[in-house]
């Protein structure tokens, strides 16, 4: 990793505050439109209801602030700046490290303010260690959909890429439980939702609100969603760099 490159890249993103404000605006109206509203005793799987949609709405907002990302990628690629990398030291590997740990960064708000509606809005009462632990694997959580916005990134083209990211982040969290509990969901649809990364950062982070802990089954899909994302970001980020 490069951190000279890193530090460029994290002030040039903090330049583009409309990323930054929608992804954590619309979690925290869904969060407050659903979670708030919903009985004081009400569960689901034996977490508190509140929490539930709490996590969930977090969740989303990190997913969409990592898969962001692809949208920077691609105008990168339109400007001509990987031509200008291939003049660098930079190698593929600390690019791809560089932007995953910038979608990194980008999650933590929408996580933030969406626990802290949930904590001030929703009562959610959580012990110290419980809340250190969500909070923690809910931001690891983001990961794969950072490799995701690497992907679309080198994929798409600039004019295509947001509502490409937009149309991906929608029927992620829509088929991975997010919006709905796959328990209520259909047949069909509950063995769909096992194939998306975003029912097992779900689950894992949920997870942290129960009595028997962390899932560890589901983390570790989580980190295989991510090392075979990951790859297959940095293999089209090679073949980018070699057309360029």
């Amino acid at each position: 990793m490069n951190r000279d490159y890193l530090i460029f890249d994290i002030r040039r993103t903090l330049r583009n505050r409309r990323v930054l404000i929608f992804s954590m605006l619309m979690p925290i109206v869904l969060f407050l439109i659903f979670g708030i509203t919903l009985p004081k005793d009400a569960s689901e799987g034996g977490i508190s209801a509140i929490a539930y949609v709490m996590v969930s709405m977090g969740m989303f907002g990190s997913m969409s602030a990592a898969m962001s990302s692809g949208g920077v990628i691609a105008a990168e690629r339109d400007g001509g700046w990987n031509r200008t990398l291939r003049l660098t030291p930079l190698k593929p590997q600390a690019y791809v490290i560089t932007k995953v740990l910038l979608s990194l960064l980008l999650a933590i708000p929408p996580l933030v303010v969406v626990f802290l509606a949930g904590l001030i809005f929703g009562h959610v009462h959580l012990s110290a260690s419980q809340w250190i632990t969500v909070a923690l694997v809910s931001w690891l959580g983001a990961l794969p959909f950072a490799a995701i916005g690497l992907v679309i990134g080198y994929v798409a083209k600039p004019d295509s890429v947001q509502p490409i990211t937009g149309l991906a982040t929608m029927l992620i969290a829509a088929f991975g439980g997010l919006w709905l509990p796959v328990s209520q969901m259909p047949s069909l649809m509950k063995h769909i939702a096992q194939l998306t990364p975003a029912y097992w950062t779900g689950q894992t982070s949920r997870s942290a609100l129960t009595q028997s802990g962390l899932d560890t089954h589901a983390l570790l899909v989580v980190l295989g969603w991510t090392v075979v994302l990951g790859m297959i970001g940095l293999r089209r980020f090679r073949a980018d760099t070699a057309r360029a």
